[in-house]
């Protein structure tokens, strides 16, 4: 998926419109088990999920914190004490796999 800022682009649309990636799509997605890639102010991010836990892990740092579930993950990460809904207009998705 090629993701534009908030704007996904819409496959199949020959006038390459696009259409709004919404923060309700995007904790949709983690709560099907999606796992979401994104930057944010040229830092990539990872949003990852394993047997033990949700993990949001920030590109060439070793710590990493583990979330028992989405909802706690949303809650709980903050990058400069910011949650990711308060960020979300400036956060870039890359992927969702």
């Amino acid at each position: 998926m090629n993701m534009i800022g908030s704007f996904i682009e819409v496959y199949g649309d020959r006038e390459g419109r696009l259409k709004m990636y919404s923060y309700d799509e995007f904790t949709e997605d983690l709560n099907r088990g999606h796992e979401i890639e994104f930057d944010l102010n040229d830092t990539h991010f990872l949003i990852s999920y394993n047997e033990s836990g949700w993990y949001c892990i920030k590109e060439n740092e070793e710590s990493q914190i583990k979330y028992e579930s989405v909802e706690q993950l949303l809650n709980e990460f903050k990058i400069n004490d910011k949650t990711l809904k308060s960020l979300w207009g400036n956060i870039i998705v890359s992927d969702i796999f």
